[in-house]
């Protein structure tokens, strides 16, 4: 299916970013895309291309690199704001719009579906409203923000969760904990790579990153196979 691809400055409150915008010509869904740590969904350009081929439109906001592991309450709360108000804009157009997150854009998409969060210095982020996600995927999501009593009860949507095995940054063990609450609530699809690690997950690596994935062009090509699967179903 054709797609057309470009970029769009969106204002807000006299700041603007910038949002990534793949269209479908028919599109059957909106993905909400949300990048990790370096904020720029150009990681992960194949994914987003192949969904866009498979009929969803994409949004990806572009976001400013956190300058720690372990971000403050305003960097995060900043990312959710632009996440939201990329909903606003374009959501209405679409009745059926789904998450797809890489470790803490993961755990942001997984707030705004409902998920409580809390910082490492005991600070609650998120949104005062709950989105409707149809699915989210959760690539090496951030777990460390759901450890506590309640913090993914009210999460209502179907889950895809993948973790790598050799991932140090959100190590697979913390995976294991998220995946067995979500199952009580009956609702995710879990896979452990056995080769992967954290940013296996991405197109192109950050600077002096060398991934521990052997084949990493078959991987990603698996990768894009079976979230459009899941987004598609």
């Amino acid at each position: 299916m054709n797609f057309s691809e470009n970029t769009k400055q969106i204002q807000n409150k006299g700041k603007s970013f910038t949002v990534m915008l793949l269209e479908a010509e028919q599109p059957s869904c909106l993905v909400l895309f949300a990048a990790g740590r370096g904020g720029s969904p150009v990681r992960h350009l194949s994914l987003l291309r192949h969904l866009a081929r498979k009929g969803c439109t994409i949004v990806a906001p572009y976001f400013d690199m956190l300058p720690s592991s372990t971000p403050t309450k305003e960097e995060l709360n900043g990312r959710i704001e632009q996440l939201e108000i990329v909903l606003n804009l374009y959501s209405h157009v679409h009745q059926t719009f789904i998450g797809i997150g890489h470790s803490i854009g993961a755990t942001l998409l997984l707030t705004l579906a409902g998920g409580k969060a809390i910082t490492f210095t005991g600070h609650h982020i998120g949104s005062n409203s709950i989105w409707k996600f149809e699915r989210l995927v959760l690539l090496a999501p951030s777990v460390d923000f759901f450890l506590h009593p309640g913090a993914i009860e009210t999460v209502d949507t179907q889950i895809y969760l993948r973790n790598g095995s050799k991932d140090t940054v959100t190590p697979p063990s913390k995976a294991l904990l998220l995946k067995e609450t979500f199952e009580k609530q009956g609702q995710i699809e879990f896979l452990l790579d056995d080769e992967a690690g954290h940013f296996s997950y991405m197109d192109v690596l950050p600077p002096q990153i060398e991934d521990c994935q052997p084949d990493r062009s078959a991987f990603l090509s698996g990768l894009a196979e079976d979230i459009s699967r899941f987004v598609i179903s």
